[in-house]
């Protein structure tokens, strides 16, 4: 067994209703202003108010940061810190997806920290500056279970200069408390509970066969990984209650893992894929763990098997043909979930592909793959999802 480091800095409030909970800890955290970040669609469905009823029964100010945008850019983050600094916050509470978490994370480390979240950005290399300050604290309430942002120490951000989807890494903006109730993704609408769940198992099956995971996250991407089979097709056609308490536990297993082992060819890949084009994170992560099984046949087979057949316990099935089944497997639940395979051609043009190809080279998550890749490797990768 390999040694390994694990830790998470976050409270985790879990089950049906726990967002009923948020009075009990800003009572804990003694809090008497606090920056509310959501999206505007959560105001108009009516999502805001119950938190503003708790917040107003705790005597507790608020002011709320709307800007939201699905892939948070530079200055929507900048934006906010603004924002933020011309109030007294002590206490930032985000609710919403991965995005709006994101921006939190931004908003937390800009609000008390020098210049623009570009100077902090990993892409930035050997000129990325240090977080000096601690950031604010942060409660995150997610609404989708997807991205496991509540439980990470990553912020994705897009510089919309270069189009590169970036990340800002840090154990400190791990948020302080996670209070994830999945009777708040009853509602999420079907197109974004499929693409939600293709990021719970892209960061499942990712942590698992990434070269830095370790076996206490392999206990949690595995079991991730088995119920995004067993329930996301459930949680997208029916929206059952169980299946969206799965989900929203797979997401939270499997942010954790990827969160300490990092992500590889479909995040790689995907990001920029996503950044380029406008495309959903979730359905670029999706679609590309096929190219990702195909590309690591050999040197993934145990893992593979091991993944199959957690599965399907009872599945006979040999290590060689593991991987063709785990391609089935993913090819069926794409099927069921209603999402294609492919991305229309017509989408892309060769600029954009190379500019793609350049950011996926550097990706972080392209280095942590078994295999390494070239350039011409992720130019057949890219092929492989387009028609």
């Amino acid at each position: 067994m390999n040694n390994f480091t694990f830790f998470l800095n976050t409270i985790i409030d879990f089950g049906r209703n726990s967002s009923k909970n948020l009075s009990k800890y800003i009572n804990e955290y003694n809090c008497k202003d606090v920056l509310i970040v959501i999206d505007k669609n959560l105001i108009n469905l009516g999502m805001l108010k119950p938190f503003v009823n708790q917040l107003n029964e705790c005597g507790v100010s608020y002011r709320v940061f709307d800007e939201v945008n699905p892939n948070p850019e530079v200055h929507n983050i900048d934006q906010g810190a603004a924002f933020n600094r011309s109030g007294k916050c002590d206490l930032i509470i985000a609710i919403g997806g991965g995005s709006t978490i994101d921006t939190a994370k931004g908003i937390s480390v800009m609000s008390v920290n020098s210049g623009s979240i570009y100077d902090y950005l990993d892409g930035r290399l050997e000129e990325k500056k240090e977080i000096v300050n601690d950031p604010i604290p942060i409660i995150a309430i997610p609404t989708t279970a997807g991205t496991g942002s509540e439980v990470s120490m990553y912020s994705v951000i897009t510089d919309e200069k270069s189009r590169i989807k970036d990340s800002l890494t840090s154990p400190k903006i791990y948020p302080k408390v996670a209070i994830v109730d999945p009777m708040l993704t009853m509602k999420l609408p079907p197109h974004i509970t499929a693409f939600t769940g293709l990021d719970v198992l892209g960061h499942a099956l990712e942590a698992y066969t990434s070269t830095i995971h370790n076996p206490l996250t392999d206990v949690w991407a595995l079991e991730a990984i088995k119920l995004v089979f067993d329930n996301l097709p459930c949680a997208v056609k029916k929206s059952t209650e169980e299946s969206r308490d799965n989900m929203a536990f797979a997401s939270l297993m499997a942010g954790s893992a990827m969160s300490h082992c990092g992500a590889t060819i479909p995040h790689g890949l995907g990001c920029p894929l996503s950044g380029h084009l406008g495309l959903p994170h979730g359905l670029t992560v999706g679609i590309l763990q096929v190219p990702m099984i195909k590309y690591n046949r050999e040197v993934l087979k145990d893992e593979f098997y091991r993944i199959v057949k957690y599965i399907e316990p009872n599945f006979n099935i040999k290590e060689n043909e593991a991987a063709d089944r785990l391609i089935e497997l993913i090819k069926d639940l794409l099927k069921q979930i209603g999402v294609k395979e492919t991305i229309d051609k017509d989408k892309l043009d060769e600029d954009t592909l190379k500019s793609m190809i350049d950011d996926a080279k550097i990706h972080g998550s392209t280095s942590l793959n078994k295999l390494p890749l070239t350039v011409d490797d992720i130019h057949k990768l890219y092929s492989e999802i387009f028609n």
